[in-house]
């Protein structure tokens, strides 16, 4: 055996970029905000990741939160299988493995949920847990997520409480600190902060 075979797997910023399905430069700036794993190791001054802990990262849920509209669709689909779908092609959430998720709905008002797990299809990217047989028949546009083949992110919610006003309005998904939302929580109002604001870049 070579010495260099007991070496882990590594992945270049381009690597790890086409497995999550983002462009280099977005997952080099996800990763200095904590919003995916911190990189192993530098060369030549971009950021490389150890394939172990980058992919491991997706398996649990971390200290975020993310803020998502409100429409009719989506809350048919969470009456109906508790969960909110995310298609991998928003780059937005795609990739959050968030504690909560706010749900804004049109006049501000807001409903908040733990998140209890994450589940992911057609992606090569996991879960907090393995693909159930219930996401694989969630109906989407008149097919079943697995027969669609297209790559989505399941969050499946229980109800936490609600916010009674969320200022800016929000009309794509959003980060923000799970501290946050805990305390609009109890004060009734939830101010949603810009990115910078909320995860400052650290690398």
């Amino acid at each position: 055996m070579s010495w260099f075979e007991d070496l882990p797997e590594v992945l270049t910023r381009s690597d790890f970029a086409s497995m999550v399905g983002r462009k280099p430069s977005s997952v080099e700036l996800m990763a200095s905000r904590g919003l995916v794993a911190d990189p192993t190791h530098r060369n030549r001054g971009k950021c490389v990741w150890e394939e172990e802990s980058a992919v491991g990262w997706f398996g649990s849920l971390h200290e975020h939160a993310v803020v998502v509209p409100a429409n009719d669709l989506a809350e048919e689909e969470l009456a109906t299988y508790s969960a909110y779908l995310c298609p991998l092609s928003s780059s937005h959430v795609g990739l959050a493995r968030p504690r909560l998720l706010v749900m804004y709905r049109p006049g501000g008002q807001g409903l908040v949920f733990n998140v209890d797990a994450v589940e992911t299809i057609h992606q090569q990217v996991p879960g907090t847990r393995d693909t159930t047989a219930t996401t694989r028949n969630i109906i989407r546009d008149g097919e079943t997520l697995e027969a669609s083949r297209k790559p989505w992110t399941v969050f499946y919610l229980g109800q936490a409480g609600t916010v009674g006003k969320i200022t800016p309005t929000i009309q794509q998904g959003r980060y923000l600190p799970v501290g946050h939302v805990r305390e609009a929580l109890t004060s009734g109002h939830l101010v949603v902060p810009t990115l910078d604001e909320a995860f400052p870049a650290r690398l």
